[in-house]
């Protein structure tokens, strides 16, 4: 590899770039659903767009968003039980009742007047599961009986339902059109804080939906006049824990690193000790984990799917009748210690896992920023200093302290 090659290209890249500066001015732009963190989130897409639906809701959209929407979804569908166009044209839906969730649908939309009744499934990526589209048709026919019914699967790229005929596809890139529409037609009945808000989600429904030509043709420049520079971005700048921000972990745990196996500049494997143990526990002349006989292992291999296992292992011991004794005694140790979650979990004459543990990167039900490494060893100290982790260290470190290894310390 020439680094200096590399080097001059990430610089022709990055320096200077007008492109760049606008793409991430697009990107950056405020917006308070990606502040909250409900972008992807299908529920709170649903909860927007049936408020958006609902002729009651204060919006100053009254039906008219809904006709709009129930008059493009029957444009070219073909139906014995779908509404008819021109009933839908000169129609009131001013009784509509909107429905979340109600018996697990995602929007339900009722008009008792029309007798008519839509259903709409939101996936933005995730497919929809078995047998939940008919279950759905089920459902609805029989608390519906009389009614019209019109049935919507709203994907991002418009995909056919997998379970079922009776639902007709649509796109968020569709409802972003008529949203916008009927929003630019209904605008002087609109607060400017309602308007302002519905322009954000609209944001967000262009973004889902590559819509955006502008953003297209940059990122498209970019990568014709750039890709080797963003290969070597893909390659190497995916987030990982440098051993270098190990130290902090050390500091605040009291252990020490005994070696880590490297790829690509970032560990695999990263064995640890505490202090106490390197005293007495011989040391054998490898320049790898197998240098101590009884070790803490981190697994960073799973790091970007935000989990981390931690291990504590009887490695190899020089003398195979001491290392028997000592798996031995930890036998015993985990027969005796209920609380402890020690368990012989592999045996071999290598290696001995007595101890597994997987560090979710979370903060509650949110994932930690893989570039805050601050916030990961945070992550890794307050489970290192759990109640299930020093449980079990304080079992395994009674037996290293009283078990007399041959040559220990040496």
């Amino acid at each position: 590899m020439d680094d200096t090659a590399d080097i001059k290209t990430l610089l022709n890249f990055s320096v200077n770039n007008r492109d760049l500066d606008r793409l991430d001015a697009m990107l950056s732009e405020f917006n308070p659903f990606k502040v909250l963190g409900v972008s992807d989130l299908e529920i709170r897409h649903s909860n927007v767009l049936g408020w958006l639906l609902d002729p009651d809701a204060h919006h100053g959209l009254g039906d008219t968003l809904f006709k709009n929407l129930l008059l493009e979804v029957l444009r070219d569908s073909k139906g014995n039980d779908l509404p008819q166009i021109k009933n839908v044209i000169g129609a009131s839906f001013a009784d509509l009742i909107v429905k979340r969730e109600w018996r697990n649908i995602d929007i339900l939309a009722v008009s008792q007047q029309n007798k008519t009744v839509v259903v709409i499934e939101n996936k933005i990526y995730a497919d929809e599961s078995g047998k939940q589209l008919a279950k759905y048709v089920d459902i609805v026919g029989k608390k519906y009986p009389d009614y019209a019914k019109v049935f919507v699967l709203l994907t991002l790229d418009g995909s056919a339902p997998k379970g079922s005929d009776f639902y007709i596809p649509f796109t968020h890139e569709q409802i972003r059109d008529i949203v916008q529409s009927t929003v630019e037609l209904r605008k002087d009945y609109m607060h400017t804080k309602v308007f302002d808000f519905v322009q954000q989600y609209l944001s967000i429904l262009e973004e889902k939906g590559m819509k955006s030509s502008e953003l297209i043709d940059i990122c498209g420049k970019l990568y014709r006049e750039h890709k080797n520079a963003i290969k070597m971005i893909l390659d190497y700048g995916k987030p990982q824990l440098q051993i270098s921000n190990m130290r902090e972990f050390h500091n605040q745990t009291n252990t020490v690193s005994v070696h880590a196996t490297e790829k690509d500049y970032v560990p695999v494997y990263y064995s640890f000790i505490p202090q106490a143990w390197e005293k007495l526990i011989p040391k054998t002349n490898k320049d790898t984990s197998d240098r101590y006989l009884v070790f803490f292992r981190l697994y960073f291999a799973d790091y970007e799917k935000h989990n981390i296992p931690l291990s504590i292992i009887i490695g190899k011991f020089p003398d195979q009748e001491e290392r028997d004794k000592f798996v031995e005694q930890v036998s015993k140790a985990v027969e005796a210690d209920k609380n402890s979650s020690l368990k012989i979990r592999a045996s071999s004459k290598a290696y001995t896992t007595i101890f597994s543990k997987n560090i979710p990167l979370k903060d509650g039900d949110v994932d930690c920023d893989l570039d805050d490494y601050d916030a990961v060893t945070t992550k890794l100290v307050e489970v290192y200093n759990s109640s299930e982790v020093q449980q079990a260290l304080k079992v395994i470190d009674g037996i290293v302290q009283g078990f007399g290894f041959k040559d220990a310390g040496k």
